[in-house]
């Protein structure tokens, strides 16, 4: 049951998000920044440990983000979302936003997520011939992400 609260959560921050990025003209950059705050979550196992416990305090989450959107040179819409989500004690959906909002964000685009999910590490070729036999037998504009099943 907890599961479908956090979803209508992400589902409504997205919207809002997405809404806010769209009237400013800014969905590009927004996008951008989210994927670079993804890769950082992902890279870097002690930002992930900081940002999702519940130990750290908003106020510090806050101080650590307006740190990290400077370095990433992130957009006031970005930074101040990210912001929010610290405040409210949110950041431990980040990363279902962050997907989500990339869901939406094509959709609008007419543009297909593709998830490929790999048991061990292909070669460049390898992902290649699996994009191109994708593209040719999608019609829309395709979105290739390559996941490594651990």
């Amino acid at each position: 049951m907890k599961n479908i609260g956090s979803n209508e959560v992400v589902q409504r921050y997205v919207k809002a998000l997405h809404s806010l990025t769209l009237e400013q003209n800014k969905d590009i950059k927004i996008k951008k920044d989210l994927s670079l705050i993804s890769a950082l979550i992902e890279k870097n196992k002690e930002f992930k440990k900081i940002i999702f416990s519940p130990l750290v305090t908003p106020k510090k989450h806050q101080e650590i983000l307006k740190l990290v959107s400077k370095i990433l040179k992130m957009d006031q819409v970005t930074e101040n979302f990210l912001f929010l989500l610290a405040f409210n004690k949110r950041l431990i959906l980040l990363e279902k936003i962050i997907k989500f909002y990339n869901e939406v964000s094509s959709k609008n685009k007419d543009t297909i997520n593709i998830e490929v999910i790999l048991p061990s590490k292909i070669s460049k070729k390898d992902k290649s011939n699996i994009e191109n036999k994708l593209k040719s037998n999608v019609k829309k504009k395709t979105k290739i992400n390559f996941i490594e099943d651990k």
